[in-house]
């Protein structure tokens, strides 16, 4: 849908905004430049999903990045896919990178190789700040790459909650975050996750994150039980539910809001999203009020219950990371209704929510402007704000709310 004249001026002005960028997976900038790039790698996140759902075999999808093949093969056995899901909102992320640093109006037979040749051409020390900082204006973005060696103030580390697993013996006595712990028992386990956290704080983490799976009410007996059970060897490995987890996220959460950590929760959409409901946090807000819970993607496709949350828990804020790729259309519904519902500090405009392909940022971001300008348009159309008023909002959105919750010093 064109944009009228009223959102194209809205636009114009949000692309004048510095923001936050609320949730990548980008690694230090040297990780992008050792790999090899080419017009695939334009295709090496969330187009992905698509792609199989379309019908593309994971052999398949793998060989679209072996170098040993022609890229000139390598198209002929993508472009049937690529007709299927060129129109989705994860597919025009692509194109608009695409087009805004490779100069293509498009991507398809005529244009690939002349894309890739540019990619691997500006595939140099810098495209971060080329990316991030030029082309979209970001001062940092909140990133889960699980490192706090990211080398640049344009990356901001988010880490793990809970790094690795607690569901065996071995998982407990070499934790992923720290290998050499000596945990004979379930305090020491925590008091290692405790320095965990310390040391990323003072590495520059501002959060960390878990999932809103099921998760029972904590309880030590029960927990310690549990470990018990994995020391003694009567259990090799704990089933579901845990009670050993639910013990630990509980105590780890604690911990975070005693050391003023967000704590950025995964809702929706993901695999089995049935496992991911945001109504699974419910609890854990209620045993946790002044702890501060980020929940990402506005808990797609339970939409309504994220925005409940966000209207009845003082401690939740509510971020659109991932969700103008997943549909536009859907993003413009909700943050109209929830313009009615929530306290305007407590959304959160964008996270483009990438890894590899920096470039898919810009095209993600511009989708999240597109988003805001229509949803604030039409609240001026209608004469309940200005469009000072609305520019105001949106700038509280992209800037304002992400700085304030996240303490960040930018």
């Amino acid at each position: 849908m064109e944009l009228n004249a009223l959102e194209k001026s809205l636009m114009a002005a949000m692309e004048e905004f510095e923001i936050i960028d609320c949730h990548e997976h980008l690694g230090p900038e040297k990780n992008r430049l050792a790999a090899e790039v080419d017009v695939f790698t334009l295709f090496a996140h969330y187009t992905r999903g698509d792609l199989s759902v379309a019908g593309m075999s994971e052999t398949v999808y793998q060989s679209l990045f072996n170098r040993d093949i022609p890229l000139s093969r390598r198209w002929e056995i993508f472009a049937p896919f690529w007709k299927q899901i060129r129109w989705g909102s994860y597919a025009r992320a692509a194109l608009l990178a695409a087009e805004k640093f490779y100069g293509a109006s498009d991507i398809n037979e005529n244009t690939y190789q002349a894309i890739s040749e540019a990619m691997r051409a500006a595939n140099t020390p810098g495209i971060y700040e080329r990316v991030l900082k030029d082309a979209c204006k970001i001062r940092t973005s909140l990133t889960q790459c699980g490192s706090t060696d990211l080398g640049t103030p344009l990356l901001t580390p988010v880490m793990p909650l809970i790094s690795g697993e607690v569901e065996s013996w071995n998982s407990l006595t070499h934790p992923a975050f720290e290998p050499e712990a000596q945990v004979r028992f379930l305090d020491d386990y925590l008091d290692a996750v405790r320095r965990y956290v310390m040391r990323v704080k003072s590495e520059g983490a501002v959060g960390l994150k878990m999932m809103s799976n099921p998760y029972e009410s904590p309880d030590r007996s029960e927990a310690m039980s549990a470990f018990e059970r994995l020391r003694s060897g009567a259990e090799s490995r704990l089933p579901s539910p845990n009670p050993l987890r639910d013990y630990i996220v509980d105590r780890i959460i604690d911990f975070a809001a005693s050391q003023d950590m967000v704590v950025a929760v995964h809702t929706g959409y993901w695999g089995d999203f049935r496992t991911l409901d945001p109504l699974h946090m419910i609890p854990i807000l209620q045993r946790h009020p002044k702890a501060r819970f980020d929940i990402y993607h506005l808990g797609y496709p339970w939409v309504r219950e994220a925005l409940m949350l966000g209207k009845g828990f003082p401690n939740v804020w509510l971020n659109l990371c991932w969700t103008h790729i997943i549909s536009q259309r859907f993003v413009v519904a909700a943050l109209d209704e929830a313009i009615d519902l929530i306290p305007m500090n407590k959304l959160l405009a964008f996270g483009g929510d990438y890894g590899l392909p920096v470039e898919k940022v810009y095209g993600h971001l511009v989708m999240a402007r597109e988003d805001i300008a229509r949803v604030l348009a039409l609240r001026i159309a209608e004469g309940q704000m200005t469009e000072t008023q609305a520019l105001s909002l949106a700038h509280q959105w992209f800037w304002e709310n992400p700085k304030e919750l996240y303490r960040l010093d930018v």
